[in-house]
């Protein structure tokens, strides 16, 4: 069932939390490669219901709001893990953050539901890096947390339990 506002933000995105909401990583034989007016998207899995991409893969390349359009006109849900922390050492370029933001704003207007996985916490909302970062990057940080901020956060186990029990 489509739908952004249905979309979860999974923190660390432990095989618990995945399944509890009918997510199971790909195995390495699901891989896939999808054509885009941009060239060849390698993906982690690509079913009628489901695109799995990382982070890298989608917002990595130079892809375009066109290959973002593309992709969701085939896939009413998407999955991407491997989302790093703006303040990781090893975080992403801006650019990648702005394919990043051009691709939540596709899935929100095409109303397709992301189910997005960090191994780190973005955050409450999902916020700059401490210490603050250039200019450029905290704009974007600030429209991404805008976005982010209607999806449901799941970030422990602990708290997946207590929803699953029907605690607070």
């Amino acid at each position: 069932m489509a739908g952004f506002h249905r979309g979860l933000v999974i923190t660390p995105g432990t095989e618990r939390q995945l399944g509890a909401y009918g997510l199971f990583r790909p195995s390495p034989s699901q891989r896939d490669v999808l054509a885009l007016p941009t060239g060849p998207l390698s993906v982690k899995g690509a079913d009628p219901d489901m695109l799995w991409a990382s982070f890298a893969e989608l917002c990595g390349g130079n892809w375009s709001t066109a290959d973002y359009l593309l992709l969701a006109e085939t896939f009413p849900a998407w999955v991407v893990d491997g989302i790093p922390s703006p303040s990781a050492e090893s975080a992403s370029s801006p650019a990648d953050w702005q394919r990043f933001l051009t691709l939540l704003n596709v899935l929100h207007e095409r109303d397709i539901t992301p189910f997005l996985i960090a191994p780190g916490l973005f955050g409450s909302p999902f916020g700059p890096p401490e210490g603050g970062p250039p200019e450029e990057l905290a704009a974007v940080l600030s429209r991404i947390g805008e976005r982010l901020s209607v999806l449901r956060r799941i970030e422990s186990d602990e708290q997946l339990a207590d929803e699953q029990s029907g605690g607070c």
